[in-house]
């Protein structure tokens, strides 16, 4: 096929960025990868794409990113308190490099204060003057494997987070990924900004019983403080400043502002999204 976009790809050895980058290679376009960890990458990907380091933080890699880029997937730093101080450099940046169109991933609740940061970065794309997409996805279910809740999964068969009983619309990041290669990929969701979740609102015991399931035994769902789940995360080595941002979200939860169920994905794509349930048994092997 004729090649008519290339496409950026930023944060692409994260979750949602691998299955961006191999959507767009399967839909036959011209992709780079771009990471602050180009060696990563390179065994991630191989010969398939080309890689490039890319650091928000160091202007002097943005242009052998940017500069090739017809159209950019732009990845903020994941549970930073700075990501507009990063990431708006960089895209002012990529604007002046003419590049035609962005794709923001943001957040389920943007514009709620606890995602203050993500929505300055939105307002500042929209302010931009260029094509622009907005994602705001919900919790990931890929936090359960191999994210951080995992962990704790594997280790003492418990799910220690501060959500009290409120559900949540988890989402699975192959479904986010795709929204996004479409967004990407065609000129039909210009100045959309679409809110993705999955197709059912669960409690995290309802979580935690569908992973027993899957795992084949029990894991027990047990609601702890903010301050109890602080001391867990900064015991893992986490940052305070990430910890705040990670608080907020489950905050978030127990205020039942993530526990709606949108469209969005399903108009997108033009399929249901992907249920927890079958989420839990492709990766039963990882709690078993």
């Amino acid at each position: 096929m004729t090649v008519i976009e290339r496409v950026l790809v930023t944060g692409a050895t994260g979750k949602v960025g691998q299955e961006v980058v191999r959507g767009l290679l399967e839909a036959g376009f011209e992709v780079k990868a771009a990471t602050r960890t180009p060696d990563v990458a390179r065994e991630l990907f191989e010969d398939e794409v080309e890689v490039v380091e890319l650091n928000y933080d160091w202007a002097s890699t943005y242009d052998g990113a940017v500069t090739w880029a017809d159209r950019v997937f732009l990845m903020p730093p994941p549970f930073s308190p700075d990501a507009y101080e990063s990431i708006v450099p960089f895209l002012d940046w990529a604007v002046a490099s003419k590049v035609r169109h962005i794709v923001l991933l943001s957040a389920m609740m943007a514009e709620r204060k606890d995602h203050l940061h993500l929505r300055k970065v939105e307002l500042h794309l929209q302010d931009r003057g260029i094509e622009h997409t907005i994602l705001r996805p919900n919790l990931y279910m890929q936090n359960f494997h191999p994210g951080f809740i995992s962990q704790q999964i594997r280790e003492d068969g418990r799910i220690r987070l501060p959500a009290g009983e409120e559900r949540v619309s988890l989402v699975d990041v192959r479904d986010v990924a795709a929204v996004a290669v479409k967004a990407l990929t065609s000129k039909d969701h210009f100045g959309k900004a679409y809110t993705l979740t999955g197709e059912e609102s669960l409690t995290m015991g309802e979580a935690a019983a569908a992973v027993s399931k899957a795992a084949g035994r029990r894991i027990r769902y047990e609601p702890v403080s903010d301050e109890e789940f602080q001391r867990i995360l900064e015991a893992r080595g986490w940052r305070s400043e990430e910890v705040e941002v990670v608080l907020g979200l489950f905050g978030s939860i127990r205020r039942w502002w993530r526990a709606p169920i949108y469209p969005d994905l399903d108009r997108v794509l033009d399929r249901a999204p992907r249920f927890f349930s079958d989420f839990c048994e492709e990766n039963a092997s990882a709690w078993a």
